[in-house]
């Protein structure tokens, strides 16, 4: 097990080299002046040139990534232009509720995606699986930030039930239930479509064991099916099913970025918004940068489960 994870932890050193070019190509082939879009129309060319020369844009793109590159692996992701503070700063007080909201979504849609296909799979071309299907596919339709603003109408402002937005009431509240009653609206809009694509992915990951020897011999055994489906087949489609959850979690990292803004959640994402808007390159280099590296490293601990609950996956 521990070679497995020293091998999965190399492997992923180029994948993180190369994000991180990635990361610094894009932000510095967009097209414009970010010093001028810092500034405004109305900045002294003094102004501008000092600011050119504190963003290091008059280096060559080569010189300019290095110097990047050994301050990301140094622990410093530069300087907000914006905020005036370092990146590292604000970064670490906006991913926790990053981290809450992508983590009570997953949690939501694995709970409900892996019970939907269960139960789909089980009552294979029943009414149970025609309906969790249309569902699903209705599900899986929906645009995140469409249904964000559906259930703001519905449930903010027809119902008055929940609050629209943040992460706190501005007056009173701020303890636990406060906080829950905030997070129900963009939790439930980001795993929507994490729900339908786990069920989808489960139910037919279900059919595959419904269909092997060994549920066989537990029915000849005279075993319920009730325990056949979810004792024996359920327990061995979890462990196929970790990567696709692995990667969902990868997803509703970015995801986070409209459901953020929607409903004015203070993390990652919303941040990352605010600082393109700015141009604030060393913010928005940063948080992408954080955003990509999560999502690898999730995938990773995706892996090292599967490979705990099923030995043979990962030898080759």
């Amino acid at each position: 097990m521990t070679r497995y994870i020293l091998r999965r932890l190399i492997q992923l050193i180029p994948v993180l080299f190369g994000i991180s070019l990635v990361v610094f190509l894009i932000m510095a082939l967009l097209p414009g002046d970010p010093a001028l879009a810092i500034l405004g129309p109305y900045a002294t060319p003094e102004a501008l040139a000092s600011l050119r020369a504190e963003l290091g844009l008059e280096q060559p793109l080569w010189k300019r990534f290095v110097i990047w590159l050994g301050n990301v692996l140094q622990g410093d992701l530069g300087r907000s232009i914006t905020l005036q503070r370092p990146v590292v700063d604000e970064i670490a007080e906006r991913i926790g509720p990053t981290l809450l909201l992508a983590a009570t979504a997953l949690t939501l849609a694995t709970v409900l995606g892996l019970a939907a296909g269960a139960i789909a799979a089980a009552h294979r071309r029943g009414w149970q699986d025609r309906v969790l299907t249309l569902v699903v596919l209705l599900g899986i339709s929906m645009p995140q930030f469409w249904l964000a603003l559906l259930l703001i109408l519905g449930f903010a402002v027809w119902l008055g039930w929940l609050p629209v937005s943040g992460m706190f009431s501005a007056y009173g509240g701020g303890d636990f239930a406060d906080l829950l009653r905030h997070l129900v609206l963009p939790a439930s809009s980001l795993a929507v479509v994490v729900t339908g694509v786990i069920a989808r992915l489960s139910r037919t990951a279900m059919l595959e064991e419904l269909s092997q020897d060994y549920v066989r011999m537990a029915r000849a055994r005279g075993l319920t099916e009730r325990k056949v489906v979810y004792k024996h087949a359920f327990v061995n489609m979890l462990a196929k099913m970790v990567p696709v959850i692995g990667l969902q979690a990868g997803f509703l990292l970015g995801g986070a970025v409209y459901i953020e803004s929607v409903f004015q959640w203070p993390g990652i994402g919303r941040m990352l918004v605010d600082a393109i808007a700015s141009r604030d390159l060393m913010l928005v280099q940063g948080g992408v940068l954080v955003m990509a590296s999560s999502y690898v490293l999730v995938n990773l601990v995706a892996d090292v489960v599967q490979h705990r609950l099923d030995p043979r996956i990962g030898l080759e």
